[in-house]
């Protein structure tokens, strides 16, 4: 009898081995899925507004709304133009925020998009 007893304290302790190694791999599996799920939530570009330049684009008249935003070292401004406001009027405002901002950040490529009736009608880059 003492023999099966030992065969069966040694067979226990290699089964709880195992429940115990597979017990430890699912719970790092799972921590290292969870750490990649949070790395990828946490991952979106910085923004940076520019609040002076946001606030003058916004005083336009022809404008509704506006935002001066610096985002993966570029600069960007956005600009949502009234209805009655031709194009022309539009394109020349973009042009000058371009050239505004360029001067502001020289080292920075330089987009400024004009949106009218949801569509673009200026985009002007200056690198």
């Amino acid at each position: 009898m003492k023999v099966d007893s030992k065969k069966l304290k040694i067979i226990s302790v290699v089964i709880a081995v195992l429940i115990l190694c597979f017990v430890g791999y699912s719970f790092a599996n799972k921590s290292n899925n969870s750490t990649k799920q949070a790395s990828k939530t946490e991952e979106p570009a910085d923004i940076k507004v520019n609040e002076d330049k946001t606030a003058e684009l916004k005083e336009e008249k022809i404008l509704t709304n506006g935002k001066v935003y610096v985002q993966d070292n570029k600069v960007v401004a956005t600009m949502i133009v009234k209805d009655d406001v031709s194009d022309a009027d539009a394109k020349a405002l973009a042009n000058k925020y371009a050239k505004e901002l360029k001067e502001e950040y020289k080292n920075m490529p330089v987009n400024v998009m004009a949106v009218k009736n949801d569509k673009n009608i200026a985009n002007v880059k200056i690198e």
